[in-house]
């Protein structure tokens, strides 16, 4: 009986780690979904530049705004460890698509990792549930 209850607490110590490891990859996937998003709207607003009128209404504060010109031959883009560098357009979005690429790579492993550890979960539970029956047999 005292061997089935420490059975028993082994399990749930497993499961309870098992579930914070998913939480925290679900939470890392989420973060990277977001870094994606962001990328991909960056990408999309520096085609937008290229294609639409150099002018906008720029905010400068308490809802006032003033008319600037945009200049796009040149975009400051993130080249890496927080540096970032005048580039064309195309190198810039050449840039993010690369970043964006990884970031990809980042969240299908994570995804793989998630899903492994839910069937770690699933096996846990099962294994709590087969010695909680044989306990109830004994």
């Amino acid at each position: 009986m005292a061997e089935q209850q420490m059975d028993q607490r082994e399990l749930q110590m497993q499961y309870r780690y098992i579930t914070s490891q998913i939480e925290q990859g679900e939470r890392q996937l989420n973060e990277m979904r977001q870094v994606l998003a962001e990328i991909e709207e960056t990408t999309m607003a520096i085609a937008e530049l290229e294609t639409k009128p150099k002018s906008s209404l720029v905010a400068i504060g308490s809802n006032a705004f003033v008319k600037a010109n945009i200049e796009t031959a040149k975009v400051i883009a993130p080249i890496g460890a927080n540096v970032l560098s005048l580039k064309t357009p195309e190198e810039a979005r050449q840039i993010l698509a690369e970043r964006a690429a990884k970031v990809a790579s980042v969240i299908s492993n994570v995804e793989r990792a998630l899903t492994q550890m839910y069937q770690l979960q699933q096996k846990v539970v099962e294994q709590a549930q087969q010695s909680e029956n044989q306990g109830q047999m004994q």
